[in-house]
């Protein structure tokens, strides 16, 4: 009898402590869902030690479900079969191929949004303090990074997921920015298809507008407001992150902790034989 209730009691546990890995395995698809590849990939590289034993109960937990009876097991089977949906579409979905990105890719966008790009690139300009430098990215609507420098500042002051509305206040003073400015930057970019824009005037001939995010890499457009001249045409052509597309307009592509660090010498190559600089 005293077996019988221990193994009664054993089953009892393991069916509901199962709760733990179902909800964490939960939580971690939403997060891919919600904030993408490369927060995802921090996620697991910070909690290594215990994202890996997590996910493999919750495997165990949903071939489990198949065989074992009662009402929870059930729900365990239906839980895991809408996760492995909720994986699949979110890789095979239209909007995931918003993270696919090359020189081609980066091309087509540019010719078919030149005109609007070079009016954000001139609003943002005109809305800033004149000597104030800025990157502002933006992240499913919300700011991910705002880093600024006011005109009077000689060194960036940078700021990472930047929610609270007094420090969205704050930053936009120093360098000049109204609500009605911002949220037209916002929309610019978006309307646009891309996420983000730096702008140093007091250092640079040029704004980089950030287009896609890939993972932890970053595609962005360099554009600059005169001609490159041969020295920085040299540059780029040698610069394997770089990749000249027109005498005024530089491909350029940052990787992240992980992953490729450049476009490739191949896929440079190969663009520049179809795309040369004149």
């Amino acid at each position: 009898m005293g077996k019988v209730n221990l193994e009664k009691f054993t089953n009892f546990i393991n069916k509901y402590i199962s709760l733990i890995p179902m909800c964490f395995i939960s939580v971690f698809v939403w997060l891919m869902i919600d904030s993408g590849p490369a927060m995802t990939i921090l996620v697991f590289i910070v909690g290594f030690w215990w994202t890996i034993p997590l996910t493999v109960w919750a495997i165990i937990v949903f071939l489990q479900s198949f065989w074992e009876k009662g009402f929870l097991w059930k729900l365990y089977l239906i839980w895991g079969c809408a996760i492995i949906i909720l994986i699949g579409a979110y890789f095979i979905s239209p909007t995931r191929l918003g993270t696919i990105c090359n020189p081609d890719v980066m091309a087509g966008h540019y010719d078919k949004n030149k005109a609007e790009i070079q009016e954000l690139i001139d609003y943002t300009s005109q809305s800033l303090d004149k000597g104030a430098q800025m990157q502002l990215e933006f992240e499913r609507g919300k700011i991910s990074i705002f880093h600024v420098m006011g005109k009077n500042d000689s060194i960036w002051s940078c700021h990472w997921d930047v929610h609270s509305k007094d420090r969205i206040d704050s930053l936009m003073q120093v360098v000049g920015l109204n609500h009605e400015e911002l949220d037209n930057i916002r929309r610019k970019l978006k309307k646009q298809g891309c996420i983000s824009i730096e702008i140093k005037p007091r250092h640079s001939d040029f704004v980089d507008i950030g287009f896609r995010r890939v993972n932890l890499g970053m595609y962005s457009y360099r554009i600059y407001n005169r001609p490159l001249n041969a020295e920085e045409k040299k540059e780029y052509d040698e610069g394997p992150r770089f990749i000249p597309y027109t005498d005024r307009v530089v491909f350029e592509y940052g990787g992240g902790a992980i992953g490729p660090q450049t476009f490739g010498e191949e896929i440079k190559e190969e663009f520049m034989k179809k795309h040369p600089l004149k």
